[in-house]
């Protein structure tokens, strides 16, 4: 009785791996396969994820000179870096972002920026805040 079973099963076993073989020889006789489309998919563990958020609060202003005042409002736990980058991913503007007189707002000048999508960071060691702006002509 046991033998009946163990050539049952593995009868079961073979039968998908020879309909594997059988779908793979048809379709070499017939149309080449696509090529392999690969990703790159990253994946970091649990306890080096970071976290992305929105940025709160986050005004850009045009001032008289033809510069940009940007204004945002965040709750932070710990200092942090600002950056403001165009559309191809150039760092245009750079500033450490301090928590040492327990604000909750900060203004930055950012200058002349150019007619462009910007993107507006706020990072910390495992956040990182982030808004888009597009300035027209």
């Amino acid at each position: 009785m046991k033998k009946k079973e163990t050539y049952a099963f593995a009868a079961a076993l073979a039968l998908p791996l020879a309909l594997i073989g059988f779908t793979a020889t048809a379709q070499e006789k017939g149309k080449p396969l696509p090529p392999v489309e690969r990703e790159h998919i990253l994946i970091a563990a649990p306890d080096t994820a970071t976290h992305l958020e929105t940025l709160s609060g986050i005004h850009l202003n045009p001032t008289k000179k033809g510069t940009f005042l940007l204004d945002f409002e965040q709750v932070l736990k710990e200092d942090a870096k600002l950056e403001v980058k165009n559309r191809a991913g150039k760092v245009v503007y750079q500033k450490p972002v301090s928590i040492a007189k327990n604000q909750k707002a900060w203004r930055y000048d950012l200058g002349k920026l150019r007619p462009d999508t910007y993107l507006v960071e706020v990072k910390t060691t495992d956040t990182v805040y982030w808004t888009k702006f597009k300035i027209g002509r």
